[in-house]
């Protein structure tokens, strides 16, 4: 046994050593196999062998040596764990043998957690559960796991929408806190801001929405003038009703948004008022935030006005009733129960929405309109059929307005001595731009490439490959090469839109950024002290706006795999949507249904050009937007993914 000196000697050349090490820190990155990387702070990614992997999980923070590897690169071995953001999740159960464990469903977890003998809650082999994490394999290699809840199994009813919400720690009830507050509120605390608002209850609002929309946030109203229109655009207004700091409020900044999933809606406010006392219902009185814009003939914004008012709109209109008036004229019947004064408003509005498009068409950039897809569940709530609808007039004409009257929204946040809150979009991944700066030089060599990271350069850009004759499809690659969308704080360029200055404020029943901005508006036009958007509470609003579309996302694909294999075998018209160096997806016409092609499997050679993102031999090519028939060879059930085939090829056994 060493003496009590010698101890010393050993701790004190333990730290000795310690401080001679050279250590990083970084993140763990998971793969599907067993080893995975850090990625260091620097921005280096350095592999993380098998054993090295073992200790730790995807998303950790850790601190690592470095060495070199027979090959030469860079290889980690983790000295220390200084944090682990996996503390629950969902997984199946498995069994083997005696041993119990749950395979988790973790992105880039791909091992199985050993669950002990009093911690199993009775859950059974292939059973879907929730658990927590007991032991961090960072000390023994070996983790510990306890079973919290059992969601249930695959043959459940309803199981995929219990065990997304589960996953996505998605909330379907509301705290007893927030049903105290919604029990105050009433159509009497409406009368009571009347008086300070401008009264536009004689005004002719309409809603033009869905026909089953319960909770509308936007209503139309134009006049002509000399020169052109004022179009107004009034906004539902739940800033009112929701107090800042309240339960209320904490809860719609918890959920960031309302999220659409296939058997239910999770509102981000409670029912009682975004479909009753704040949606813009016909025939009641509503508060609103009205954008009061002069539009000229030439679709410019010449001036606006943001003001609070309350309105009384007249008729709610569906897409389908004036998309069939504006298509055919000479039938007064399409708009039901409308008299002549809101079929010559429709038709204001729609000479509105023209001009507005030409105007963005001349001198910004436009989304390609592109067919939705709606899932319709049976009783067994499982997919029953899927309806394509495709944009319409109507569609587009309340999109004009509303981006128009979002535009003057962020010219006034602009405006305004704090941050706001704006939707920026910086054009292409940096990743990317060496790729796309080729594609320039190659396509247009009189074009300044150094102009690709300026909106103005990038607008051009995409409106000269809008009209560029070339055998290749350059503005779909140059789609697929952009970043995504963020909220930020200070106004920046929108690159996707071709606008110097963005923001959204038209739904703010439904998106909690958009309420915000109401906040933001209405102390400025109260000369109030604003709403103050801080840099961590917005970064927790997007993560949590990322969160949810990934749950709806899942439970989408996870519907329409079960539904494609009812359909192997079947052949369908489609369309490439992504290309890679193994094949293609393909999005299916009739019913969106995605699906990959590998070009392994169809028994030829092809060549794989990673710039214009195209596979070609021969005789053959493909590349994007290729419309082509195909058929469904199969489905792994396990990876949510549909296999598809060229049409008329083989079976590979």
């Amino acid at each position: 046994m060493l003496n009590p000196d010698a101890l010393n000697q050993l701790k004190q050349l333990k730290q000795e050593i310690r401080a001679s090490k050279e250590v990083f820190e970084g993140t763990v990155k998971g793969t599907p196999s067993r080893f995975g990387f850090v990625v260091l702070d620097d921005g280096r990614e350095c592999f993380l062998p098998p054993d090295e992997m073992q200790k730790v999980f995807p998303g950790d923070r850790v601190q690592v040596e470095l060495n070199k590897d027979e090959k030469g690169r860079d290889t980690a071995v983790v000295d220390k764990l200084l944090n682990s953001s996996l503390k629950e999740f969902v997984g199946r159960y498995v069994e083997k043998g005696t041993a119990h464990f749950v395979e988790p469903d973790v992105n880039n977890l791909s091992r199985w957690l050993y669950v002990p003998p009093d911690r199993r809650k009775g859950a059974k082999a292939g059973d879907l559960v929730r658990c927590k994490v007991l032991q961090h394999p960072f000390r023994s290699g070996k983790a510990q796991v306890a079973v919290l809840s059992l969601i249930g199994t695959e043959q459940d009813l309803g199981i995929e929408g219990r065990y997304v919400l589960e996953k996505y720690n998605l909330s379907q009830t509301w705290p007893e806190a927030v049903e105290q507050e919604l029990a105050n509120l009433s159509e009497e605390m409406l009368s009571r801001e009347l008086a300070e608002r401008a009264d536009l209850r004689d005004w002719p609002f309409v809603t033009v929405d869905s026909e089953s929309t319960q909770d509308m946030d936007d209503a139309l109203c134009a006049d002509v003038v000399e020169d052109g229109w004022h179009l107004h655009v009034a906004i539902a207004d739940p800033t009112s009703l929701v107090k800042e700091g309240g339960a209320l409020d904490q809860e719609a900044f918890k959920r960031a948004s309302s999220f659409y999933f296939p058997d239910r809606v999770l509102p981000m406010l409670p029912p009682r008022l975004a479909n009753e006392l704040c949606s813009l219902k016909p025939g009641l009185d509503r508060l609103a935030l009205v954008c009061s814009m002069h539009i000229t003939h030439a679709g410019e914004i010449a001036s606006y006005e943001l003001k609070e008012a309350v309105i009384h709109s007249k008729a709610k209109l569906s897409y389908h009733e004036v998309a069939a008036f504006l298509a055919d004229q000479g039938s007064k019947r399409a708009l039901r129960n409308a008299g002549e004064d809101l079929h010559e408003l429709v038709d204001r509005l729609h000479a509105i929405q023209s001009a507005l498009r030409q105007n963005r068409q001349a001198n910004a950039l436009l989304v390609d309109d592109r067919p939705d897809y709606y899932i319709r569940l049976n009783e067994r709530m499982k997919i029953e059929r899927i309806d394509r609808s495709e944009t319409n007039q109507a569609h587009n004409l309340v999109e004009e307005c509303m981006v128009a009257a979002n535009r003057c929204a962020a010219e006034f946040l602009a405006g305004l001595d704090c941050p706001g809150i704006f939707v920026v979009h910086p054009g292409f991944r940096a990743d990317r731009l060496e790729q796309i700066q080729q594609i320039a030089r190659e396509q247009l060599p009189d074009f300044d490439t150094d102009r690709l990271i300026q909106w103005q350069g990038f607008r051009d850009f995409m409106q000269r490959l809008t009209s560029l004759e070339s055998p290749y499809p350059l503005k779909a690659i140059a789609s697929r090469l952009l970043t995504r969308s963020l909220l930020d704080r200070e106004p920046a360029p929108h690159f996707g839109m071709g606008l110097p200055c963005y923001t959204t404020f038209t739904s703010p029943i439904r998106k909690y950024n958009d309420l915000v901005v109401h906040r933001l508006i209405k102390a400025k036009l109260r000369n109030r002290k604003p709403t103050q958007v801080e840099p961590q509470w917005l970064e927790q609003l997007q993560e949590t706006l990322r969160n949810g579309r990934q749950g709806v996302n899942e439970m989408e694909q996870w519907l329409k795999c079960q539904y494609a294999q009812q359909l192997e075998g079947q052949s369908f018209s489609g369309r490439i949507v992504q290309v890679n160096g193994a094949g293609f997806q393909v999005r299916l016409d009739d019913n969106g249904l995605e699906g990959f092609v590998n070009l392994a499997e169809s028994g030829e050679k092809f060549s794989f050009d990673p710039i214009y993102l195209e596979h070609r031999n021969e005789q053959t090519r493909f590349c994007l937007e290729q419309p082509l028939q195909v058929t469904i060879s199969g489905v792994d059930m396990k990876r949510r993914q549909i296999q598809l085939k060229l049409a008329g090829q083989a079976s590979q056994d």
